[in-house]
């Protein structure tokens, strides 16, 4: 009887399932995006909240075009932050595959 081809046993074996840490990850960071980009359109929005906050520290208050700067910040970096929480949650190509694009 032969022995059955090491390669052809790895090309039937099941897809490696992806990690409980990767999954839990992925939902953290596209949870904390959407945090930061609901502060950063508030900030937009309503720009008289952030300087009435900041009037309560050492340094001079902020202006309404700094408060909606800061916001537009936010929103771009809450958009990356989702773009790496999404990136968590795609399939990684097997060792030996070629990617698809």
């Amino acid at each position: 009887m032969s022995q059955p081809n090491a390669s052809e046993h790895g090309q039937h074996a099941a897809a490696p399932r992806r990690a409980a840490g990767r999954i839990v990850g992925g939902i953290v960071l596209v949870l904390f995006a959407l945090v930061l980009f609901v502060v950063g359109l508030q900030a937009i929005i309503d720009p008289s909240h952030v300087v009435a906050g900041s009037s309560n520290s050492a340094r001079s208050p902020d202006t309404d075009a700094e408060a909606q700067i800061g916001g537009l910040l936010l929103c771009f970096f809450g958009i990356t932050v989702l773009g790496f929480g999404i990136a968590l949650f795609k399939k990684k190509p097997a060792a030996g595959t070629p990617s698809s694009g």
